[in-house]
């Protein structure tokens, strides 16, 4: 997906992103990962140095002396979504739990809960479709309007001559990045895509 940054050129800063639909389900869903996958789409380095010790221990711990069994061993490491919040689209390389086969009369009906209405959603995403936000360094969302972005400019005394649009792809690269990112700053699209809309200026430029 392409994702439309303001940049404060004398610092590289991104000072906000106009979110589609999608990109702000890409952050929504964030929400709803649990820990331990996190961990794992990280490769035990997230940046949450307790939290990464604690993960990797479970790799350096005997299966058989230590853990009740195998599976459940792997599912701390590698944990799935619950499977009402896995994104149909999700990029981030993490699946979803399974439900178990249902063998009796009983029916179930399975209730989305990204839909508004509580029946299922024909986007599985949890922003409805046609709609923009913008979205701040500290990933702080609101909708977008046309006067929002220059207010937003006004308060943070940018000028217009500091200002540059660029357009970044965000595939997995550029989503583990702002997860990580997320977890531990105050600037997730800066520090997240700094490298990515470095990229995005040369290609622009040439």
């Amino acid at each position: 997906m392409d994702v439309k940054v303001m940049v404060r050129k004398s610092d590289s800063k991104i000072l906000f992103a106009e979110a589609e639909a999608d990109f702000a389900d890409l952050l929504f869903s964030l929400l709803t990962l649990p820990l331990g996958g996190v961990l794992h789409m990280l490769n035990g380095c997230s940046s949450l140095d307790c939290i990464d010790k604690l993960y990797n221990s479970t790799f350096e711990l005997n299966t058989d002396r230590y853990f009740r069994s195998q599976e459940l061993k792997d599912k701390l490491a590698n944990p799935q979504c619950a499977p009402q919040f896995n994104l149909h689209n999700q990029i981030l390389p993490i699946g979803a739990v399974r439900l178990p086969d249902i063998t009796n009369s009983m029916q179930f009906e399975i209730v989305d809960p990204e839909s508004s209405i509580g029946g299922s959603s024909s986007n599985g995403g949890f922003a409805k479709a046609q709609s923009m936000f913008m979205v701040t360094d500290d990933l702080v969302m609101t909708p977008m309007s046309s006067i929002s972005g220059i207010s937003f400019l006004n308060r943070s005394k940018v000028s217009l001559l500091d200002l540059e649009e660029r357009v970044v792809n965000i595939g997995v690269k550029e989503a583990l990045a702002i997860l990580k990112a997320s977890l531990t700053s105050t600037s997730a699209l800066t520090n997240g895509l700094k490298q990515f809309t470095k990229k995005a200026s040369i290609k622009k430029e040439i």
